[in-house]
């Protein structure tokens, strides 16, 4: 197997979880930091229901409940910040990416261990009372930049080879499963429980809507390509199928394509492993399929299915490269 000749599968895990890792770190402090300010510029009451979706969003509610009796700005942006029984809080993410980076610090650019070691010490300084009392905006700043000067430094410094690779396959399968959760709860919960607890049909809510698409960097290419009043299916239809913005699940989808076959050098229309005819199949889904079908199927079902898939892939991406 080419990469197993040229890469060691421990070099090649490290840094697929170390992109991983840092995606997760990010897309937690965009939802917190979004969710908050919405909080700032509406009531207390119409927000009431706000801060729960966020433990759904990170798969976390089991563990939540067990440590907290109600989801608050408090509990929620100390579990998601910062709680270490939470393997998946901020700062337990840069932790591990850090960690990831040390354990192959000679197969990195001296750059990308300076960056993300500099994060790490950043993160370590912060303190969750502290960061509480002020809101949530500085400390999750300092992820967002650290996140996106990591993948830059990174792209700047690392050769393009199988490693690089690595990396891409790491972020874009964490950014297509998070945005698949992202899109199932937020719908679930503006739009399908609106219409269960009314006899009419309730008006969106485009002040919440609007949080959902700036928790994803995607709030402007949405005004620019619809000109219009915010539409739930048309924020389905931007997250899920568009080919072109860079949190996207199809674009994302079509990124982990893109990694598999220049790792394993499989041509166009054929795979060379089950991680690839798996990313493959939902690819085509994806190009193929339009947002009124997939409503027409159930939305819920098509996401939970995306991220079966997403992890799925992980597990033989794991199995085909890591475990060898």
């Amino acid at each position: 197997m080419p990469v197993a000749e040229r890469m060691l599968s421990r070099i090649a895990e490290s840094l697929f979880w170390m992109a991983r890792y840092m995606e997760r770190a990010e897309d937690t402090a965009r939802i917190l930091d979004v969710n908050y300010h919405m909080l700032l510029e509406q009531s207390q009451q119409t927000y009431r229901l706000r801060w729960e979706p966020l433990v759904n969003i990170s798969g976390e509610q089991e563990r939540f409940f067990k440590l907290y009796s109600m989801a608050t700005t408090q509990t929620v942006f100390e579990f998601l910040g910062f709680h270490e029984e939470n393997p998946n809080s901020i700062a337990q993410c840069i932790y591990h990416a850090r960690e990831n980076a040390r354990t192959i610090r000679d197969r990195i650019s001296r750059e990308m261990w300076q960056d993300i070691n500099s994060l790490y010490h950043m993160v370590s300084k912060f303190n969750a009372a502290d960061e509480i009392a002020v809101g949530p905006h500085r400390f999750c700043s300092t992820i967002k930049y650290g996140s996106h000067r990591f993948h830059g430094v990174s792209d700047d410094t690392l050769p393009h080879d199988e490693g690089w690779q690595f990396l891409q396959l790491g972020r874009a399968l964490e950014r297509a499963e998070m945005t698949a959760r992202i899109v199932d709860v937020e719908y679930h919960n503006l739009v399908e429980d609106r219409d269960l607890d009314s006899t009419e049909t309730a008006e969106p809510d485009h002040h919440q809507w609007m949080a959902v698409l700036k928790s994803v960097a995607a709030y402007e290419i949405y005004r620019r390509q619809y000109h219009s009043r915010i539409d739930p299916e048309r924020v389905a239809e931007l997250l899920i199928l568009h080919p072109q913005h860079p949190r996207s699940i199809r674009f994302n989808v079509a990124t982990i394509q893109n990694s598999l076959r220049a790792i394993s050098g499989s041509s166009p229309g054929g795979y060379s492993n089950e991680a690839e005819r798996l990313t493959g199949k939902l690819h085509e889904s994806l190009m193929y399929d339009r947002i009124e079908e997939i409503f027409e199927r159930g939305l819920h079902n098509f996401l939970t299915g995306v991220q079966t898939t997403c992890r799925q892939i992980g597990y033989q991406i794991a199995r085909t490269y890591f475990y060898y």
